[in-house]
């Protein structure tokens, strides 16, 4: 675990600007700062007004509307960029990137990279040649609990982790047959919501094959990893607005792990009361030390560890991306070519009618 410290006490910091002044990054991205050895050097926004109120909000020296004139104005180590969408509904993230990767400036980008896996190869042409780090921020991969789980998962006593299951809402429009293909899917791209996490814990997928429920759009998906587990996926588009959202389960040799609304960490380990079937007389087991393990945060106390910036790995995030920019290390986690490999995902059910088993 990495430690903590406020941004004041850190002695070396990378220089960065930041592209975009929106309500997401306002307060899921700018907020991590105060965490994280970042100097935030300046912003840019194509509203000048907007600017302005997140340069002094947040401390910055400069405000831009022109991304290229700020990278060339300004000694930056990174830059940091949190887009919309297009009018279509399509990331912007490739139009802006390559001027960055290509003035040499690692960066720190918003999910999903691209609307195409295409898009996502380009990206990864460019880095490779540029030599910069990037981390593209799908959140699962520094989520405490998820972090835990893949601690659990990969102790030999736990065994190989051999099968997965899922749970997130998302809605699936039909398959058009006239045109080949789905449209509408602009909200669906945060299928690399679960399957970041699934890809976190269980590795690429190897063949997917999947089943809708039109017009609801709920789907149901099996999955076989290049591992050799296997796994399933469940967006049920239609669930009630009050359910948690997300749930998942890892099974072993004997044991598992579930992770429920993102916070809750259980483990599942030992046996039950000895005894005949029909016979036992407890359900706890002879050895009660050798049984389940249950985590969550507790709110009432002002830790660092129940803040929303923690609890979905916001900070963890910034941190690990800083600190390989620090130490001219690559980024490890939530890299481009993860990105790369959860769009296919996303072309698989938009380019394919269900049914079918489909090879990534």
């Amino acid at each position: 675990m990495e430690p903590i410290k406020f941004n004041y006490e850190y002695s070396n910091k990378i220089k960065v600007g930041f592209i975009g002044c929106g309500a997401h990054s306002f307060r899921n991205v700018y907020p991590t700062f105060d965490y994280a050895p970042v100097d935030l050097v300046a912003v840019c926004d194509l509203d000048m007004e907007r600017a302005e109120i997140y340069r002094n909000r947040f401390g910055a020296k400069k405000a831009y509307t022109d991304y290229m004139e700020m990278i060339k104005k300004e000694d930056l180590d990174a830059v940091f960029i949190v887009l919309n969408f297009d009018r279509n509904g399509r990331p912007l993230y490739p139009k802006i990137l390559p001027d960055i990767i290509n003035a040499g400036l690692p960066v720190w980008v918003e999910k999903p990279i691209s609307y195409t896996a295409q898009e996502a190869e380009q990206l990864l042409e460019l880095q490779e040649k540029a030599g910069v780090q990037i981390l593209v921020s799908n959140k699962r991969y520094f989520y405490p609990s998820f972090v835990g789980a893949k601690k659990i998962i990969e102790d030999e006593k736990f065994g190989s982790a051999v099968s997965m299951t899922g749970r997130y809402p998302l809605t699936l429009t039909p398959f058009q047959d006239e045109l080949g293909e789905r449209t509408g899917l602009h909200w669906f791209l945060d299928i690399c919501h679960p399957m970041s996490g699934m890809h976190y814990l269980m590795g690429d997928v190897k063949e997917m094959c999947f089943i809708e429920h039109q017009p609801s759009g709920n789907v149901q998906t099996l999955l076989t990893f290049k591992s050799g587990a296997i796994g399933s996926l469940h967006l049920p588009s239609t669930q009630s607005e009050t359910s948690p959202n997300e749930r998942y389960e890892i099974v072993g040799n004997q044991q598992n792990v579930v992770i429920d609304n993102a916070i809750r960490l259980a483990y599942y380990q030992g046996k039950k009361g000895s005894g005949d079937y029909g016979k036992a007389p407890s359900f706890i087991g002879d050895d009660p030390t050798n049984g389940p393990i249950h985590w969550e945060p507790e709110f009432s106390l002002g830790q660092l560890h129940n803040k929303n910036l923690f609890t979905q790995g916001m900070v963890q995030s910034v941190n690990h991306f800083a600190n390989a920019v620090l130490n001219n290390e690559p980024v490890e986690r939530a890299t481009l070519r993860d990105a790369w490999h959860l769009t296919k995902i996303f072309e698989a059910y938009k380019n394919n009618r269900a049914g079918k088993w489909i090879e990534l």
